[in-house]
């Protein structure tokens, strides 16, 4: 007969072993889980997320404040996907100098998160309560100079994006940057239907004048169910953020084991 003495190494490692995961685990997802774009999908959608408020908060610089009106919109998006509250905070508290010159794929990681750590008020609770997307509005030049290719809005990792106000010109493409962005933190990829908000900016820009009422704000057919699956499944896009959070070598060793194609 087993003895609970002859036992109590065990159950000891197992205690260690879990408390280790309580704290490792919160500690990993802030420090590599966030680094991938659309890490946080089932953390934002999932019905059964501990996470049952999402904080939208912007930060911004005076000359590149954003426009209620799409801000609004982008809250009701998030309102009606993911059925949690979502509440807006603004803080025009960004100086000129917060960034210099032009935001590209090179810096726009460094300069955010530097902006969200001197500036950032909500945190991701370790265990539940409000999470936040973090909006930075920038009166910045893009990686484009290109006007029939410019980039206006950025999404860099799991929490957050940058919209460069300085070439939006009207509230309407405002929205349609906004939700097109937040559609990125969701798990969304570009989509080919020009009519659809996740679009890219450059095909958007041609399809207004064929489909007409400017750029679009709404999800297509197939993005939407995509939406509804992730809110239904919370390992819908579990594939996706181990992909994004293995190492390079560890994703060497999948490709070289999964022969010739490419999987990444």
């Amino acid at each position: 007969m087993v003895s609970i003495k002859s036992l109590w190494p065990m159950l000891a490692a197992l205690l260690i072993a879990t408390t280790a995961a309580f704290v490792g685990f919160p500690l990993y997802v802030h420090q590599e889980v966030v680094k991938a774009t659309g890490a946080y999908a089932p953390l934002y959608l999932y019905e059964y997320s501990p996470y049952d408020e999402i904080v939208l908060e912007v930060h911004y610089q005076q000359d590149a404040a954003p426009s209620d009106v799409a801000l609004e919109g982008l809250r009701q998006m998030l309102v009606n996907y993911t059925g949690k509250r979502v509440e807006v905070q603004k803080y025009g508290d960004l100086p000129a100098s917060v960034v210099e010159g032009r935001v590209d794929d090179g810096n726009v990681s460094v300069i955010g998160a530097g902006i969200i750590e001197r500036y950032g008020h909500c945190r991701m609770g370790e265990l539940g309560g409000s999470i936040p997307i973090y909006i930075i509005y920038l009166n910045a030049q893009g990686p484009s100079s290109n006007e029939s290719e410019k980039v206006v809005g950025m999404s860099y990792r799991a929490d957050s994006f940058v919209i460069l106000k300085n070439y939006m010109d009207s509230e309407r493409l405002e929205e349609a940057v906004l939700i097109h962005e937040a559609g990125h933190l969701l798990g969304l990829e570009h989509c080919e239907d020009q009519k659809c908000v996740m679009a890219s900016v450059h095909l958007e820009k041609r399809s207004w004048k064929l489909y007409g009422g400017g750029p679009p704000t709404k999800f297509c057919p197939m993005h939407q169910k995509e939406l509804e699956d992730r809110r239904h499944d919370l390992f819908y896009n579990s594939g996706l953020i181990f992909q994004n959070t293995m190492s390079p070598l560890t994703k060497a060793l999948v490709r070289a084991s999964a022969g010739s194609s490419s999987i990444f």
